[in-house]
């Protein structure tokens, strides 16, 4: 149990250093826009590094992998959204687009 708070608790000091770094990498954007990537990246990265801790591979191998997913995680979170948005303002032609037909107009 005491190894599990030790990662748990490394993993998060990991996961708010990313945090910061993917504000310092967007300085320009919104205070709200730059928390909410904060928490992804945070959240991403916790995750993987959690996952990532039982495979067999050295420990900086285990950061990296976790902070590139943290870090790679708030752009998948745009695309989501962007897919999103897209299907929200005409959701029969975005049916039509995954189904692989033609749009109607």
């Amino acid at each position: 149990m005491e190894k599990l708070k030790d990662i748990i608790a490394n993993y998060s000091i990991w996961g708010i250093f990313l945090g910061i770094v993917t504000m310092l990498i967007k300085p320009f954007i919104s205070i709200r826009q730059s928390l909410r990537d904060m928490l992804i990246t945070f959240i991403v990265s916790m995750l993987c590094g959690l996952l990532v801790e039982y495979m067999n591979i050295p420990t900086p191998v285990k950061y990296g992998i976790s902070g590139v997913c943290g870090l790679f995680g708030v752009r998948l979170y745009m695309i989501a959204d962007s897919i999103l948005k897209s299907a929200q303002n005409d959701p029969m032609k975005f049916i039509d687009i995954v189904k692989g037909k033609k749009p109607q107009k």
